[in-house]
């Protein structure tokens, strides 16, 4: 064997090891592959076959040469993608990521999948293989010296020039123009791009095909573009580059389309279109696009000859050749058909393939089909412009079904494939975002790791918990128990508190700190110093020196949470000098101290706030009771008043039989009949003159409501009755005015009412009637002034002059008709009341001297009736609001705008705000909607005219409302449509109003057969559609890409927090040998504190603020729970915390928990039944006990669930603690201080009903009064009138037509009593509708105790001996207590004016369901005639008493209240009655019912 042998193989092996790791090749094998792959490269444009051919040779001829393999796959996948087999091609790229690391050939790949997703509308992939090219570009770019092979150098300025223009068309097809150009200009056009004829040739024909050149006016772009086409044809023809060849006629076809552009070109290019050989005629762009089409089918590209197709076709529909043009699209859809059956789907006779019309379609559209719900990979656009043409063929053949199936497919694919550019930004940011997110949690987890076995190892080193220092902390709390138990319930003062809380501690201090005295100090909230107890002087005036007998000195001030000083302060005179372990513990000690003061001192401030209160109570309830005793005299008099009504009655009854059944001839039944109604009219003035007696007696005892109030106020109130004047077609004009006013609200409102009535009464139809109102320094004037029929002097006497008047009279003489006006009059109780107001306002004070009622008239032509008030005084605060205001308003005014602000947008926003904006955009709307309707219904020309007004609509709100407004939108036009450039301004406006009206538009333009009008809408509502629409695919990548973002986000916080909480955990573990006792002691303290504040309570002044402390005492448990959570969890690692507190008005448990829960365990309810601790798994419950008052009780139960089934013997230690103080504070805080709320709570309760009832009575007796008044000076004239007629009748012989007069004159005054009588009645008694009574359990020793007590007041200076006695029954009645008072002081004030020696006997008893109250008087004997009379009107019992009283209506308002109770006690039954008393005398009875 030879010796050099194993050299020579391990040589061999080296250089084999070698070449294949660094991936070299032979020299030969790389020229042959690069010279086929080059040859692919040449021939793509000029004959895809060889390409493919010359690819497929070096793809398969590689044998180490990987990059040229990759390359020889990009050439493969190219011609793949000129075929449109989308998937082969797709994989021949994706393929090149597996075959080489080579970034230029990786790049290739990058760009040719772009090109592969833009076409087929696949914009989610198409953004991430976009911005992979533009990573390889940057990476490319800094390493760009390494290309310097002449293959790879053209290589890579291909696929630079690639990257742009496939770049520009999708920003053609995205409508951004700016982009697409940007993006061409970025091609450097040098040497290099000149000697790659395929790149020079596409930027050529995307630049004219696209519409990317610069021109100044529309026509010299097209010219431009013409020019780019026809440099792409001539170069490609001279070439033999078919491709491009067909490209540029096509183009040149497209440009050529329509006669306007052909003339366009045969004026300025006409030198170029003979250059093909072909006449030039109106024919030329069909000619020329039947040559693209040739020289496409000679390529083999189906895609362009479907466009070629589409291209003459939009020739043919420009020209009127709707027939061939539908025959030459039908070619068009079958190429497309032809695609889907070659790649997709192999049957060619399947029903899966499209048609240019199918009728009836009730499902979805194949296109749609194979985009949406199958995924095939073709190209939307393609089939988008074969059926939109198809559109336009059938419709200008009249075939509007087919034209609008073609138009929605159309419409469809275009929904299908929107883009949205600004997706494609949060895309990239969230991109870059991610990645630098990722970098940073790698970061992150490393270190927590880190900090994860540095806490492992600390850990070990930890120890226990120091159990004496808990104890001693056990005895400081039982101190803190001794002074939170030691106020007194009773508490009166300060003093006290110190000295109960000094007393109770001083024992403990002395043990656990040597303690040889304490002084607690209370700041003065006045003086703003410390008062103490013993000597009652400053802090400074007892300070002890150091080292004397008493000892040394220690200050601790003493604060409560929620204030800022200190309330008080506690000084400790120690043996020695306290170190910083037993100042802290003085510390924990402290906040008891300090809430123990402040909660004495709230106990103290309630006890005050309550006596307030019962004083203020105290003082509404003597208004209550005069206001009742005067609203009860006047419910008595109307009860006179209702008593009249039954003998007005009988004297119509009797006249009536006079006239009508003709007793008048029988003289002696007439003769009867006129003594009988001479009674009846007796009886009736004997009532009016109990009434008048009683009303004048009475007169006075009443006040008026007077207050400051703005007389537009009222004016507003009248002006909402506008409905009654409207109605007799008058017109109510109010002034409005800025008067104040000092008079009574109510009485004012209904003056100026009682005016504008008369007023609309008395003015005729058409008229009109002014209210309004004149100031001066001394008085408001307040006019009602209509131009009616007026009114003459000798009537305005009357009214001004007589306080009562026959307002039947007024007008009379001057009437023309005086039915009429005698039909409208009314009774004359309102100007009558009027003045009645005016004079109780002269009598109140000086301040109302000015008051005054007057009337101007002339007759026809209108009253002014006014009447005077006192001005009144506004605020001088307002005033001087309004002066600063002012003051500021003007100074702004004078200052100029800012320049910044000047040029700043109105933000949509403001715009949104203005009416306007909203009102124009919506008309456009509705003109859009309606343009629809007219399309469906075929009527083209009149839609037209609808999607003007529309567009006019929008270019109104434009104008108005855009910062530099530029141009208008037109419905037929050229160039770019104006909404375009709103878009890109930007101007906010409904864009989709726009949409919907070019689509419209289109519509009725294509079925008018105006195809250059259609072309135009068309074309605006394709781009604008682009613009504003959306790739729903895109977006829920870009929400998935922030949801990852966000959840890397809170991982990165999460951690970092995890990572800051373990370093504090990992130094308090190193350090807690030395913390813990100090640590535990803060927690405890901090929960200490956390529990006092959540338990304090601030007193409030007001009655609202109290209402609101009470809601707060309820909240107490919850607050505490909540407030100091945390603070136990820290302690005790718990899972819940709660506190149930005994309910002692629903004797239940209310519990509070946090986190809540609904149920309360059945653990608490156990323990406080036990009161002892009970443990059950994770839960854990202890009884709240409590030694307050000398009294030892549970108030409740604190509770907790723990992580861990078992508890330490530490962890229940701490819990007992917690226990306590928690006791202690719920028992003060909820328990003692919640009752004395309730307390005040009611008594505010009681003292705000009062002021209402006692409001509510006194405008009610004061409208009673005024009524009542009326009714008396009403009612006097015309029973006398009746009196004298009847008198001159029975008296006098009168003829029998004298007689029949007389009669009838009685029966018309009798009969207008009635009906003024019942009016003025019921207005009365209206007053009452608002109930009094106060119903309330009343027990019968109350009555009767006061009976008696008023009994020795009212006879007290008497000359008689009377006596009475009270025999009490043990009963409880439902009443009304100051109405019963009421009638007990009534019937005492009866018997006492009978002035004779003698016995009063007042005694109750049970009578079923009621108790009977028996008031007897033994002095007099009346008979049972007298008694059934005794609660009835009766003249001759009406005296004056001694002090000028009225007596004689004691009886009546006796039954009065007794009607009240029947009516409102609960109980019909209850009665009142008198009969003669067994032994002698009577006895007055009564009945209410029995509780």
């Amino acid at each position: 064997m030879n010796p050099r042998l194993p050299i020579v193989l391990f040589c061999v092996l080296l250089l084999t090891t070698f070449f294949s790791c660094v991936d070299t090749a032979p020299t030969k094998e790389v020229q042959h592959i690069d010279s086929l792959n080059q040859l692919a490269y040449t021939y793509r444009y000029r004959n895809l076959d060889s390409s493919c051919r010359a690819a497929s040779q070096a793809y398969k001829e590689v044998s180490m040469y990987q990059q040229g393999k990759a390359e020889a796959s990009n050439n493969l996948a190219f011609c793949a993608f000129m075929r449109m087999d989308f998937d082969n091609a797709e994989r021949l790229y994706k393929e090149v990521y597996n075959l080489t690391k080579n970034e230029l050939e990786l790049l290739i790949a990058d760009i040719g999948l772009m090109k592969i997703y833009q076409r087929t509308a696949m914009n989610k992939e198409f953004y991430d293989y976009r911005n992979s090219a533009i990573r390889r570009m940057k990476r490319i770019d800094e390493e760009s010296n390494l290309f310097i092979d002449r293959h790879e150098s053209a290589r890579l300025n291909y696929a630079f020039t690639e990257f742009f223009i496939v770049s520009a068309v999708y920003y053609y097809y995205l409508q951004q123009r700016a982009e697409a150009m940007a993006s061409l200009n970025e091609i450097r056009q040098n040497e290099e791009l000149a000697a790659d004829t395929n790149q020079i040739l596409y930027f050529h024909y995307i630049k004219g095909s696209a519409g990317l050149c610069e021109g100044k006016t529309p026509e010299d772009r097209k010219l431009e573009e013409f020019d780019e086409l026809y440099t792409t044809w001539k170069m490609a023809s001279e070439q033999g580059y078919l491709y491009f060849e067909g490209n540029g006629l096509q183009g040149l076809a497209n440009l050529m389309a329509s006669p306007g552009s052909y003339e366009l070109f045969l004026n300025r290019r006409s030198h170029a279109l003979t250059r093909f050989g072909m006449p030039v005629d109106s024919l030329l762009p069909l000619r020329l696009g039947q040559m693209a089409l040739e020289r496409f089918r000679k390529y083999n590209n189906l895609y362009q000859i479907a466009g070629a197709y589409v291209s003459i076709g939009k020739y043919l529909n420009a020209h009127g050749r709707y027939a061939e043009a539908l025959d030459t699209l039908a070619k068009a859809l079958d190429c497309v058909n032809q695609h889907h059956i070659t790649y997709y789907h192999s049957v060619a006779d399947t029903l899966d393939k499209l048609e240019v019309f199918v009728p009836n379609k009730d499902v979805a559209y194949t296109e749609v089909t194979w985009l949406g719900k199958e995924k095939v990979k073709t190209v939307p656009e393609w089939i988008s412009r074969i059926r939109e043409q198809l559109s336009v063929s059938f419709a200008c053949l009249g075939m509007k079904p087919a034209s609008d199936y073609n138009r929605n497919v159309y419409l469809d694919i275009l929904r299908y494939t929107r883009q949205d550019k600004e997706l494609e930004s949060r895309y990239l940011s969230l991109e870059q975002e991610s990645r630098q997110l990722n970098v940073v949690l790698f970061f992150v987890v490393i270190g927590l790791v880190l900090v994860a076995v540095m806490f492992w190892l600390f850990n070990k080193r930890s120890k226990v918990r120091n159990r004496i220092h808990i104890a001693r902390l056990k005895q400081t709390l039982d101190v803190c128990q001794k002074i939170t138990a030691s106020i007194p319930a009773d508490v009166a003062d300060e003093s006290e508190i110190v000295r109960a809380i000094a007393g109770s501690i001083l024992p403990d201090m002395e043990q656990l700190f040597s303690a040889t005295g304490i002084r607690i100090g209370v700041r003065d909230e006045e003086a703003g110093e410390i008062k103490f107890d013993e000597e009652c002087e400053s802090e400074q005036e007892t300070e002890v020196k150091p080292g004397s007998e008493i000892g040394i000195r220690a200050d601790f001030n003493l604060y409560v949470p929620d204030k800022t000083d200190p309330i008080g302060i506690l000084i400790l005179f120690t043996r020695h000098r306290l170190n910083k372990d037993e100042q802290a513990l003085v510390k924990v000690i402290t906040p008891y101290i300090a809430w123990a003061l402040d909660n004495g001192m709230t106990f103290i401030s309630l006890g005050d706030e309550r006596n307030k209160l019962e004083k203020q109570r105290y003082v509404y309830e003597q208004h209550i009771a005069g206001n009742k005793r005067q609203n009860l005299i006047k419910k008595s008099c109307l009860a006179i008043v209702d008593g009249i009504n039954p003998y007005i009655d009988r004297i119509i009854n009797e006249v009536h039989k006079l006239t009508e059944k003709g007793f008048i001839n029988d003289d002696r039944i007439k003769k009867e009949k006129y003594q009988y109604i001479d009674e009846l009219v007796t009886t009736i003035n004997e009532y009016n003159d109990i009434l008048a007696l009683w009303i004048k007696m009475r007169q006075g005892s009443l006040s008026l409501n007077i207050e400051n109030f703005e007389l537009n106020e009222l004016f507003e109130l009248i002006g909402k009755g506008r409905k009654a004047f409207e109605m007799k077609k008058q017109r109510l004009e109010i002034e409005p005015t800025g008067a104040l006013v000092k008079a009574d609200k109510a009485l004012t409102l209904f003056m100026i009412n009682t005016l504008a009535e008369n007023a609309r009464k008395y003015t005729p139809e058409g008229g009109t009637v002014k209210i309004y109102a004149g100031t001066t320094d001394e008085y408001v004037e307040i006019s009602v002034e209509d131009n009616g029929r007026g009114l003459s002097s000798e009537d305005i006497t009357k009214i001004i002059g007589e306080k009562v008047y026959d307002s039947q009279s007024i007008g009379m003489k001057e009437s023309t008709d005086q039915e009429e006006l005698k039909r409208s009059k009314g009774s004359g109780f309102g100007l009558m009341n009027c003045k009645g107001i005016i004079e109780k306002y002269k009598k109140t004070n000086d301040l109302f001297r000015v008051c005054t009622f007057n009337v101007e008239s002339t007759p026809g032509k209108g009253s002014r009736f006014y009447f005077r008030l006192p001005p009144g005084i506004r605020k001088i605060f307002g005033i001087w609001l309004y002066l600063i205001i002012s003051c500021s308003f003007f100074s702004c005014q004078d200052e100029p705008m800012p320049e910044k602000l000047k040029d700043v947008p109105v933000d949509s926003v403001t715009l949104v705000a203005e009416e306007e904006y909203e009102r124009l955009l919506d008309e456009a709307s509705r003109f859009a909607d309606t343009v629809y309707y007219c399309n469906v219904i075929e009527n083209f020309e009149l839609a037209l005219q609808y999607a003007d007004s529309a567009l006019n609509r929008l270019n109104a709100h434009y104008k108005k409302y855009a910062r530099h407004p530029q141009r208008y939108m037109k419905l037929v036009g050229s160039g770019v449509p104006a909404e375009l450039e709103w878009w890109v301004e930007p101007f906010n406006t409904d864009f989709h109003v726009i949409l919907d009206v070019r689509n419209e538009a289109s519509v009725a333009f294509l079925g008018l057969k105006k195809l250059d009008a259609y072309n135009y809408n068309n074309v605006a509502y394709t781009a604008l559609y682009k613009l504003t629409g959306e790739d729903q695919s895109l977006e829920g990548y870009c929400r998935q890409l922030e949801r990852s973002t966000t959840n890397k986000t809170v991982g990165i916080i999460l951690c970092i927090l995890l990572l800051v909480a373990s370093l504090c955990g990992y130094y308090l573990l190193y350090m807690r040998k030395r913390l813990l006792n100090r640590l535990n002691l803060e927690q405890v303290l901090e929960i200490n504190k956390k529990v006092f504040a959540s338990s304090l309570t601030r007193t409030q002044e007001s009655a609202e603020a109290l209402q609101r402390e009470e809601d707060t005492l309820k909240e107490i448990p919850q607050r505490i729970v909540n407030e100091a959570f945390d603070s136990v969890n820290e302690l005790l690692t718990i899972e819940r915390l709660g506190i149930a507190v005994y309910n002692e008005m629903g004797h239940r448990l209310e519990f509070a928990s946090s986190p809540h829960m609904n149920v309360t365990p059945e653990i608490v309810q156990q323990c406080f039944d036990c009161q002892s601790y009970l443990s059950d798994k994770d839960m854990q419950a202890l009884p709240l006990l409590v030694d307050a008052g000398g009294e030892h009780q549970c108030v409740g139960v604190l509770y907790l669930e723990r992580q861990e089934e078992s508890m330490q013997e530490a962890d229940r230690l701490l819990f007992q603690l917690i226990s306590r103080y928690v006791g202690i504070v719920v028992f003060n805080a909820v328990v003692r201080l919640a009752t004395k709320y309730r307390d005040i709570e009611a008594a505010h309760e009681e003292t705000r009903r009062a002021s209402w009832e006692d409001s509510m009575l006194h405008v009610q007796n004061m409208v009673l009064d005024n009524c009542l008044s009326t009714i008396k000076h009403e009612t006097i004239y015309y029973p006398n009138k009746i009196k004298q007629i009847i008198g001159r009748l029975n008296v006098q012989s009168l003829s029998e037509e004298e007689e029949k007069e007389s009669v009838e004159t009685i029966s018309e005054l009798i009969e207008y009593y009635k009906g003024i009588f019942t009016i003025l009645s019921s207005c009365a008694s209206r007053q009452l509708e608002e109930v009094t009574f106060r119903r309330t359990t009343i027990p019968v020793a109350d009555i009767m105790a006061y009976a008696g007590k008023y009994f020795k007041k009212a006879g007290k200076g008497g000359a008689n001996k009377i006596t009475m006695a009270i025999e009490p029954l043990e009963a409880k009645v439902i009443g009304d207590i100051n109405q019963l008072r009421f009638l007990m002081e009534n019937l005492i004030d009866e018997a006492l004016s009978f002035h004779q020696d003698g016995e009063l006997i007042l005694k109750a008893v049970a009578d079923g369901e009621y108790i009977r109250f028996l008031f007897t008087d033994r002095r007099r004997e009346k008979h049972v005639e007298e008694l059934n009379l005794l609660f009835y009107p009766n003249l001759a019992r009406m005296t004056s008493g001694e002090k000028g009283e009225l007596r004689g209506t004691e009886y009546l308002i006796c039954k009065q209240i007794i009607r009240d109770h029947d009516e409102f006690a609960g109980r019909r039954g209850c009665r009142i009655n008198a009969e003669p008393a067994q032994g002698g005398g009577f006895t007055v009875y009564f009945t209410v019912p029995k509780r």
